[in-house]
């Protein structure tokens, strides 16, 4: 049996080479499964560096060779190993090298005569931010007028190109730099190149100036270049004439000739200074038509004429002309001015002689209009401005006051020295521009002076931004699935008290770069990955455009839905399960092996102890075996042979189980029975040391047997039983 087993062992090994012995020699073969190779490589990899590894089974140089089909491939593999190395640079926008690289490895296996086994390899090159955006049409100019409503777009077309992939290395956002001017214009999103007008502008001002501006993609760090926007400011008529004295002073002639005016030649301009329109003066009668048959005015150059001589009863007394200038190309812009004419003053006066000077302690500011600003959170007590007057430098004899506006009174005091200072805090919200007058006297004459002065108040960043939800989750399905990106995932709010104020997002997290979140908080995926995980946690921050700026962060956490997740942990979870069912089913094949062995065993050694033609029942521990054995042994001696009629004996005790002398005795007739009896004695003492020669031996198998339970001794029973047989 032990000879059957074996043979039967032997046998099934032969039938297992031969049906699988062509997965012995697995040499060339792809670690893992798999036909094909990809890596990955980031374009700025270096010449020299290693890509990947091949999962190629066999060790290079001893048991296989691996070598490249191509001749002219930008990688090559290092001697003696399973590297493949950088030859020439890489480039995903394919302009200093390849965008992709498709090589096919040949791998020979040594000793064998088979053909090699050919492996593609694929790498594909990743999109690094290596490229600043580049402008086009840079630098930019344009002409604005000094009338531009503010938000009027001034500018369109601004644009810069990224060289780079699709994607956040690409993608262009715009801003205005810190500068002299910044303020003045502003992108209407940082994402559209074009510019507002933030500002007004006055031509009086600001001729012309510049502005930096900045393209910047949303790499990590980021890619920028910048730029100039040079605005030349175009004049409008949008002032009157002025005149460079509110008035002029002269003398009455004895007889007609021009009149000489003191301090300085009667003269307006056009405020417009881009337009300088030309002026024509004129008087504007005070008494009727007798200043115009008296007197005369030259349209260009403004000099004053004395027509006629004066009747007496008018030529003691003072005489006050108005005198208007006009601008030529539009009527309806004008100013007006007052000479003053004195009596003459005897025959030898002279004009030297008579007081053309203001009164002592009057003043006139220098601007008509007087502009100004303050923050919100200014404090009260706070000097916002100075007002700016011109006269004899007896400033400390003025007397200021606010007029004309209740609530510029409350809010607003001013000081002696024309100060304007602020006496309450302000609110934008509530009112956010004052316009009042400020009136100057002198004390101890009638002269007093007004201007009209317009304070902005400008809004102070009083609150932070903030957001609607304290978490936002948001699920989609598979980005592989998606048809066309931009793809939006969903609306992150958020809201600022300040309503001047514009909000701005910024994602941060391992997985920002696939995202984008637009003025308005929609959060867009721009990019897709195959190993993107389950779960995405982003922070989102939101900031504000106060000064200074205020800002919030919100988690955000985006899932993919779970019939769109990667199959990768299913297929491990069936590989798992597979394994497992393969090792049960070999334990359980080698468990039965073992156990029909044993079973082999036990039946030899039953048909061994029940060889004699009785069945004795199997050994167990504690029977006396031997006992029984004699028993029998003795009830085979009594018994007496019984001889039939054709003379045969029926008893076939004698019979010995060693196998000599086992032969039926037969009892022939006449002469020979007494031999017969003698023979059948003889045939029943060899029976009986058959028997004990038995019991002996089963009497040592069953202490062998003991101690093999015991665990003294490691002997097999059966092939003692074999041996003595």
């Amino acid at each position: 049996m032990v000879l059957k087993c074996t043979l039967s062992v032997l046998l099934f090994s032969l039938i297992f080479t031969l049906a699988f012995g062509q997965l012995i020699d697995n040499r060339c073969y792809l670690d893992g499964g798999g036909s094909a190779v990809n890596f990955f490589a980031n374009e700025d990899i270096t010449v020299g560096a290693v890509v990947g590894s091949l999962r190629v089974l066999g060790d290079p140089g001893k048991d296989i060779v691996l070598t490249l089909r191509e001749k002219d491939s930008p990688v090559y593999i290092a001697p003696g190993t399973k590297d493949l190395i950088v030859a020439k640079p890489l480039d995903k926008e394919g302009l200093i090298g390849p965008s992709a690289v498709f090589v096919n490895v040949i791998c020979e296996r040594k000793f064998s005569d088979d053909a090699g086994i050919i492996i593609p390899v694929n790498i594909r090159v990743t999109d690094v931010n290596d490229n600043a955006p580049l402008w086009i049409g840079a630098p930019y100019k344009l002409n604005l007028s000094e009338v531009t409503v503010i938000g009027t777009r001034i500018l369109q077309g601004i644009r810069a190109h990224d060289l780079d992939q699709p994607g956040p290395y690409s993608t262009v956002e715009y801003q205005t730099l810190p500068g002299p001017y910044s303020d003045y214009v502003a992108f209407v999103t940082p994402l559209e190149g074009t510019l507002v007008l933030k500002k007004y502008i006055d031509y009086e001002t600001v001729q012309n100036f510049t502005v930096k501006i900045r393209a910047q993609d949303q790499g990590k760090p980021p890619k920028y270049a910048d730029t100039f926007v040079t605005i030349r400011v175009l004049d409008s008529d949008d002032q009157n004439p002025k005149f460079e004295r509110d008035v002029y002073y002269g003398q009455l002639l004895a007889d007609k000739g021009d009149i000489r005016i003191s301090p300085e030649a009667i003269r307006a301009e056009d405020q417009d200074r881009g337009i300088r329109a030309d002026i024509r003066y004129s008087i504007v009668s005070s008494n009727g038509s007798e200043d115009e048959r008296n007197f005369e005015i030259h349209p260009n150059t403004g000099n004053i004429r004395q027509t006629r001589a004066l009747p007496p009863a008018q030529s003691h007394h003072s005489r006050t002309i108005v005198v208007k200038a006009t601008q030529v190309d539009n009527p309806d812009r004008y100013a007006l001015t007052t000479v003053i004419l004195s009596p003459a003053k005897g025959a030898e006066s002279s004009l030297s002689a008579i007081s053309v000077q203001p009164p002592v302690g009057g003043a006139e500011f220098v601007r008509g209009t007087f502009y100004a600003t303050v923050r919100e959170d200014t404090k009260p007590g706070t000097k916002i401005s100075q007002l700016a007057t011109a006269g004899d430098g007896s400033r400390e004899q003025l007397r200021y006051g606010i007029v004309g506006s209740p609530a510029a009174q409350e809010q607003f005091r001013v000081g002696p020295g024309g100060e304007i200072i602020l006496a309450k805090p302000l609110n934008y919200r509530r009112t956010p521009q004052y316009t009042f007058a400020i009136e100057s006297s002198t004390p101890g004459t009638d002269r007093n002076t007004s201007t009209t002065v317009v304070i902005d108040v400008l809004p102070a960043n009083m609150w932070e931004p903030r957001f609607r939800k304290p978490f936002y989750s948001f699920a989609i399905e598979n980005p592989l699935h998606a048809q066309q990106l931009p793809m939006l995932v969903g609306r992150i709010e958020a809201a600022d008290g300040d309503r001047t104020d514009e909000l701005s997002f910024v994602l941060k997290g391992n997985y920002s770069n696939l995202f984008r979140v637009d003025p308005y908080g929609n959060l867009w995926l721009v990019s897709n990955r195959t190993d993107l995980p389950v779960a995405m946690r982003l922070l989102a921050t939101v900031t504000d455009t106060g000064t200074p700026p205020k800002s919030a962060t919100v988690p955000v956490v985006v899932k993919l839905k779970p019939e769109t997740a990667s199959l990768t942990s299913n297929l491990l979870i069936v590989n798992i399960v597979v394994a497992c069912a393969l090792g049960v089913l070999l334990i359980g094949g080698f468990v039965r092996c073992v156990y029909r062995r044993r079973k082999r065993k036990v039946a030899s050694a039953e048909q061994i102890v029940g060889h004699g033609g009785g069945v004795i029942p199997p050994l167990k521990h504690g029977v006396d075996s031997s006992r029984f054995l004699l028993q029998r042994s003795e009830q085979r001696m009594m018994e007496r042979p019984s001889v039939h009629a054709n003379g045969r004996l029926t008893d076939c005790a004698a019979s010995s189980t060693l196998g000599s002398d086992n032969q039926d005795f037969m009892d022939h007739e006449g002469d020979h029975s007494r031999r017969s009896q003698i023979h059948n004695t003889r045939a029943l003492d060899r029976e009986e040391l058959a028997g004990q020669n038995l019991n002996h031996l089963l009497l040592q198998w069953q202490e062998k047997y003991d101690e093999k339970n015991n665990g003294t001794e490691d002997m097999s029973i059966d092939d003692k039983l074999i041996v003595y047989f």
